[in-house]
C-alpha cells in the first residue's frame, strides 16, 4: 500500500514535493501522447500523497516555483517517466539519504565535465539556496563547448552500467580544466565546489522506474517495453489491502428518503480482484438469495475470482493464494507477470481477520452457497459495450451497490485515454447508471480520475459536470495541456 502517512506530513510541512519537466524535444506524435497521458496519471496518483505539485518548461524555473513556495526538498521527473513501484519504495530511500543534497543519474562524460539526465532526481533546496541558486545549465544535447577550471571529481569504481554511470562522485583534491556540453553541469559544479557527494538511485529505485527516451526518434522504440509491461490487462490482482470505507452515513440518508427500505443490499456490482466480491457483499449485509454480478477486462480474472469463490473455505487466504498462483503459474517469472499485489497478501490476511471478528466465516458457509453470481467479461470504459452491462443493474425492487474501484484513474487505460477523455468516458457511464436507477437505488463508488478522491454516493446525487467546469485549482488541471481553453 501507499504509505499516505508518511508523504502528507512532507508535504504539508513543506518538506517535501513533486515536480513534472516537460518535454520540450519531443518530435514524434505518438511519443509525445503517451508521455503525456502518464503525466496525466502520476500526477494525479502523486496528488493523494503530495497534492501540492508544480511543472514546467525547464528545470531553473521548477526549481524556482518550489522554492518560492516555500519547499525545502523536491523530487523531479521528466516527461518519459514510467514508474511501477516508486511510490512504495521510495520512503525507505529517502530515510536514508536525507543529508545528500542530490540524487540523480550521474554520467560520467569521460573527458568532459560530470553530468546529470534529469528523468528523475531529488534536489535540496535549502542547499540550493544557499550557494546562491546555480542554474542547471544547458538542457540540450548540442550546447556549446565551454572551458572552465574546477575541482576534479572522484568517482566510485562500480557503474550501474557501461562505464559512464557511476554510483556516486565526490570532491577530489586536484584542479582540472574540463569542456561543458550537456546539462546539469552547473549543478554538478556548484555540488562538487561546495564539497558535496552526489548520489544516484540505488538499485530498487532504478528498477522502479524507466525512461523511454521519447526524445530521441531513432532510439525511442526499443524503450518502449518498459511501458508496455506495465500495461497488461490479462492480470489479476490476489490480494486485498484495506477494508471498504464505512457506507453508514450514505446509507442512512437514503433510509431517510425511503423509510420502506431497510438497509438491504440484494444486489452487488464489483470488479475481478482478490477477495472484493465476498468482502463487499459481506460488509453490505448481503442476505440469501442476493446476486453479485462479477465484472473485468480481463477473463483471466474472472476465472481466478470464481476459483477463490468456489474453493477457497475462508482461512489462511495467503496459503490459499500462493498454492493457487504456483498451480497457475509454476515459473516465478511468469507468475509476477499475471499475478499483481501478492507482496500485500500479510495485508490481505490482516483484512479478513478483521471482518471474521464480525461474522465473516459464518457468513460465507451460510450465505454464500445460496448466492447467485455471474461473471461478465466487460471492458467497462467502452460505452458500446457498457450500455449493455450497465443494465444488469435495472431492478424496481432491490437495492444494487456498484464498485467502480480505480478504473477510470488506471494506469493501463491511462497509456490510451488521456485525463479529458477519461474523464468524459466516467460521466457517460455514470449517466448511464442514472438512467437505470429506480427511486434512487443504485449505491455508486469510484476513485474518479480527476483527485483521485474516492467518490461515493446514490445514482440519482452525483453531480457530473464537464471537465472545463473543474476548479482552477484541481489536480486535473496541473499539467499545460489540461489547462484553458479547452479544446473540443
Amino acid at each position: 500500500m501507499f504509505n499516505k502517512d508518511w508523504y502528507l506530513p512532507k508535504n504539508k510541512s513543506k518538506e517535501l514535493t513533486v515536480g513534472w519537466l516537460y518535454n520540450k524535444q519531443i518530435d514524434d506524435p505518438f511519443a509525445e501522447g503517451y508521455t503525456r497521458n502518464m503525466l496525466d496519471y502520476w500526477s494525479v496518483e502523486f496528488s493523494w500523497f503530495l497534492p501540492e505539485q508544480f511543472e514546467a518548461d525547464n528545470i531553473d524555473d521548477l526549481l524556482k516555483k518550489a522554492h518560492a513556495a516555500g519547499f525545502k526538498k523536491m523530487v523531479v521527473f521528466k516527461q518519459g517517466i514510467v514508474l511501477r513501484q516508486f511510490i512504495q519504495e521510495f520512503p525507505a530511500f529517502y530515510e536514508a539519504t536525507k543529508n545528500v543534497p542530490f540524487v540523480g543519474h550521474i554520467l560520467d562524460q569521460q573527458d568532459s565535465y560530470y553530468t546529470i539526465h534529469p528523468q528523475a532526481f531529488i534536489i535540496d533546496l535549502a542547499w540550493w539556496e544557499s550557494v546562491g541558486f546555480p542554474e542547471w545549465g544547458q538542457q540540450d544535447r548540442h550546447s556549446l563547448e565551454e572551458s572552465f577550471e574546477t575541482i576534479e571529481p572522484i568517482r566510485s569504481a562500480e557503474n550501474w552500467h557501461d562505464e559512464y554511470t557511476p554510483h556516486w562522485i565526490a570532491p577530489g583534491t586536484t584542479s582540472r580544466t574540463y569542456t561543458r556540453k550537456l546539462g546539469g553541469s552547473n549543478m554538478v559544479r556548484a555540488l562538487i565546489e561546495d564539497g558535496k557527494q552526489i548520489i544516484s538511485w540505488n538499485k530498487v529505485l532504478r528498477e522502479e522506474k524507466a525512461y523511454t527516451y521519447p526524445e530521441i526518434v531513432v532510439g525511442a522504440p526499443r524503450h518502449i517495453p518498459a511501458v508496455l509491461e506495465q500495461l497488461g490487462m490479462d492480470i489479476f490482482f490476489i490480494a486485498n489491502t484495506e477494508l471498504p470505507p464505512d457506507y453508514t452515513q450514505w446509507i442512512n440518508r437514503r433510509k431517510l428518503q425511503y423509510p420502506e427500505w431497510d438497509g438491504t443490499f440484494n444486489r452487488l456490482v464489483v470488479p475481478a480482484a482478490g477477495l472484493s466480491a465476498l468482502i463487499y457483499a459481506f460488509i453490505l449485509g448481503m442476505p440469501k438469495n442476493g446476486k453479485i454480478f462479477v465484472y473485468d477486462i480481463s477473463k483471466f480474472g474472472l476465472e481466478m475470482t470464481k476459483r477463490i469463490i468456489q474453493e477457497w473455505d475462508g482461512k489462511d487466504y495467503s496459503k490459499f493464494a500462493q498454492r493457487l498462483m504456483r498451480e497457475i503459474a509454476p515459473e516465478p517469472s511468469r507468475r509476477r507477470d499475471i499475478f499483481r499485489g501478492s507482496a500485500q497478501l500479510g495485508d490481505s490476511d490482516n483484512t479478513i481477520n478483521k471482518l471474521a471478528e464480525q461474522g465473516f466465516i459464518k457468513w460465507l458457509e451460510e450465505v454464500l452457497p445460496t448466492l447467485e453470481i455471474f461473471y461478465n467479461p466487460v471492458n467497462i470504459m467502452d460505452p458500446n459495450r457498457s450500455k449493455k452491462f450497465v443494465k444488469t443493474a435495472k431492478n424496481e425492487r432491490d437495492v444494487t451497490y456498484v464498485h467502480l474501484s480505480n478504473i477510470y484513474h488506471y494506469l493501463p487505460t491511462s497509456f490510451y485515454y488521456n485525463l479529458q477523455q477519461r474523464w468524459a468516458l466516467h460521466n457517460e457511464l455514470i449517466n448511464s447508471y442514472k438512467d437505470v436507477s429506480d427511486n434512487n437505488n443504485l449505491f455508486i463508488y469510484s476513485a474518479c480520475p480527476v483527485g483521485y478522491k474516492s467518490r461515493i454516493n446514490w445514482a440519482d446525487d452525483w453531480n457530473q459536470i464537464p471537465f472545463s467546469e473543474l476548479p482552477d485549482n484541481n489536480i486535473g488541471k496541473l499539467l499545460k495541456w489540461n489547462k484553458p481553453p479547452y479544446k473540443n
